[in-house]
């Protein structure tokens, strides 16, 4: 009875560990001058620490759409538990996650200047051009997180 109820628990452990990891293949550690959004506020930053940061945005959702069902998609989160990042990109067939699609969007993201009262359009071509993006797309749609906690999306 001892070895069925410790061979019962021992299963029960490993099941609870083994689930509480199962999302987090795709986190990764965010670095420091990354900004990450505080779960539960509004991601209030003061102003010092926001010209120290990378990026003017916490979260990045990009989704383009082509002829022939093609797609380049780009998730980007960062929060202060870690950041997920990931490509998929129909055009080249390729699917990158975790550090590997961070360390590819990093270098985009650095150039990108765009903030929440620059227009639609300046953001589409800025984005477009960033990500070395075909612009004969048929949908454009991108959903940005701001550091002060605004959301905008861009469409065309």
């Amino acid at each position: 009875m001892k070895k069925l109820t410790l061979s019962m628990a021992i299963i029960f452990f490993l099941l609870t560990i083994t689930g509480c990891n199962a999302d987090d293949e795709n986190v990764t550690k965010v670095p420091e001058e990354v900004p990450v959004e505080e779960e539960g506020t509004k991601n209030q930053i003061n102003t010092d620490q926001t010209k120290e940061n990378l990026f003017n945005f916490t979260n990045f959702d990009l989704d383009v759409e082509y002829a022939e069902n093609k797609e380049y998609d780009v998730d980007y989160e960062s929060e202060s538990n870690g950041l997920e990042a990931e490509i998929k990109d129909d055009i080249s067939n390729t699917q990158i996650k975790g550090d590997e699609a961070f360390e590819v969007l990093r270098p985009i993201f650095e150039q990108l200047k765009f903030d929440k009262d620059t227009p639609n359009e300046e953001v589409v071509s800025e984005v477009t051009k960033a990500f070395d993006l075909d612009e004969d797309f048929q949908k454009f749609e991108l959903e940005v997180k701001f550091l002060d906690g605004t959301e905008k999306e861009y469409n065309n």
